[in-house]
């Protein structure tokens, strides 16, 4: 796993490393994508989705929005 991506850890609290170069990942800043764009990417459960973001939890891979 490359520690300088963003990852979901074995307690499914997502972690952006510091040292991740793409600000595209950084949800909070303007250039950011939105966070549940993320949360699909990385393959979140129903579970950490609901922790993370009031958008609906994307089913049979359709998009969030």
């Amino acid at each position: 796993m490359d520690k300088s991506k963003p990852y979901l850890d074995e307690n499914g609290d997502l972690v952006i490393p510091f040292l991740c170069a793409e600000h595209e990942y950084k949800y909070w800043k303007k250039e950011g994508r939105e966070l549940h764009d993320i949360l699909q990417e990385l393959g979140a459960s129903r579970e950490v989705w609901e922790r993370y973001t009031w958008e609906d939890y994307p089913e049979n891979g359709q998009d969030s929005k």
